[in-house]
């Protein structure tokens, strides 16, 4: 657990990991130089399996993660961020799953949403995906776990050097450096409350942070051996933030068809799977464009459509973009 002037939330995260049925673990609470009550709000607990340490000013969260990585002396590391809430049984739910699947060596969760007083938020299921592949294939386009619900090998993490320094993205990039090595998971349960609150920060908020996500980008495309340049990071880009206004058709439908002929070639990720979710984000380009008369033709194009790919719901949505925008021309 990484604390950074974390007063008003942390007693409720020390105590949600010290009454997990799993007892056998060490609370790790790394201080990042809080300057309010979160030290004495720690020291308040008398657990011997808590371990405080400090930093000696605020480094940030990647550096204070890898202390907590240097740190641990367990097998598995399990993170908690200083304002959420553990699910009782979750050190039990996940410890259980490294015993019966030795590969894997990160897993995580579902979780359920809170706000700052810690009710429940409206449509409050935070869920991820499900299963090894379709985790990795979603990982190309976004982050697909819960920070505060994985759990690792420690040894992979030593072995890959912890965390980098990607400026709110650390752990994104971490998951998927982990994925190109070793097999990874979502278990399919509810892990953790995570807490929404006026001091959350998106990891694209910032302009640093949208530069360190952009360098993260410009890696995965490199792995798939295709050459990065401004346009296709763009296009890569939009993708993660489901923003697809200032980009184009044809420029999607030229990142699609790279990907997947990189994929044909390097066998990256399972071939029919990986198809039908870049189809899947293409239908959802052109009906969030709303690209009317033209919608059907761009969703049947031959270099990303195959008839196993799509549904009757898809057609009837293209095709009623379609007339529509038929319907305006002729007015």
């Amino acid at each position: 657990m990484a604390a950074y002037n974390a007063a008003n939330h942390i007693n409720e995260a020390i105590q949600s990991i010290l009454d997990q049925t799993f007892e056998d673990f060490e609370l790790l609470i790394v201080n990042d130089g809080s300057t309010d009550e979160t030290v004495d709000i720690i020291n308040n607990f008398k657990d011997s399996r808590i371990r405080l340490l400090h930093n000696d000013k605020n480094r940030g969260i990647p550096y204070t993660r890898n202390v907590g990585v240097n740190e641990a002396r367990a097998e598995y590391i399990a993170i908690l961020d200083s304002d959420d809430v553990a699910i009782h049984n979750r050190l039990e739910t996940q410890y259980n799953f490294f015993q019966e699947h030795p590969a894997f060596a990160l897993c995580g969760g579902h979780g359920t949403v809170i706000d700052e007083a810690g009710n429940p938020v409206p449509d409050n299921r935070f869920t991820v995906p499900i299963g090894p592949d379709l985790i990795k294939m979603t990982l190309l386009f976004n982050n697909t776990f819960i920070n505060s619900t994985v759990m690792y090998k420690t040894a992979v993490l030593k072995e890959l050097n912890g965390y980098n320094e990607y400026a709110l993205a650390e752990d994104y990039e971490l998951f998927i450096r982990i994925s190109d090595k070793y097999p990874v998971a979502n278990l399919d349960s509810v892990l953790v409350k995570y807490r929404i609150h006026g001091m959350n920060i998106s990891i694209l908020r910032s302009e640093l942070s949208r530069t360190k996500v952009r360098s993260i980008k410009e890696k995965q495309l490199t792995k798939l051996q295709i050459t990065a340049n401004k346009k296709l990071t763009d296009t890569f880009f939009s993708l993660l933030e489901w923003d697809y206004g200032a980009v184009n058709f044809a420029d999607y439908l030229s990142f699609f068809t790279k990907l997947k002929a990189a994929n044909r070639s390097l066998k990256k990720y399972p071939q029919i799977p990986f198809e039908k979710m870049l189809f899947n984000r293409w239908f959802e380009i052109i009906y969030e464009k709303k690209a009317k008369m033209n919608a059907l033709s761009l969703l049947l194009n031959r270099d990303i459509f195959k008839w196993s790919y799509v549904s009757f719901r898809q057609l009837r949505k293209a095709f009623k973009l379609s007339i529509r925008g038929f319907g305006q021309l002729s007015k």
